[in-house]
């Protein structure tokens, strides 16, 4: 899956090229476009490229492969993470072998990996964790 800047711009793309090629084949047939068919046709250029840019971006785009977390210890929120979604319970272990205290664990859906490293970046500046170092101003190091 792609994220929404690739959808858009895969979106634009095809609708640009959709409506390019329409248009070309309407002077291809007449020397000036004059009918209200001949600017449908040209829409329907524009929509059916809109519609293939969109699900070509999908296919082709980032994968949704990556996990926000977030662990919490006695109620309060002492970590936020990012682990790729087949890696989550060897992650989660990783922090209980490095001494990391935490009672639960909340997962987020998979998203792309842009889009997870953004969205912890947000948390963490806004939450301030205790045990997250980077992007955080009052980390416990």
């Amino acid at each position: 899956m792609a994220t929404k800047n690739e959808k858009l711009i895969g979106t634009l793309i095809g609708a640009g090229l959709g409506g390019f090629i329409a248009l070309n084949q309407q002077y291809k047939i007449k020397d000036n476009i004059e009918d209200v068919n001949d600017i449908w046709f040209i829409l329907k250029g524009i929509l059916l490229g809109g519609i293939s840019g969109y699900t070509l971006s999908s296919i082709l785009g980032s994968p949704n492969n990556t996990i926000n977390y977030t662990h919490y210890f006695k109620g309060k929120r002492v970590y936020e993470g990012i682990t790729y979604a087949d890696r989550f319970k060897k992650r989660m272990a990783e922090h209980k072998a490095d001494g990391k205290l935490f009672t639960w664990v909340v997962k987020d859906a998979p998203k792309p990996r842009v889009d997870a490293l953004m969205l912890e970046k947000k948390r963490i500046k806004a939450f301030n964790p205790i045990n997250n170092i980077q992007h955080n101003n009052k980390s416990n190091i």
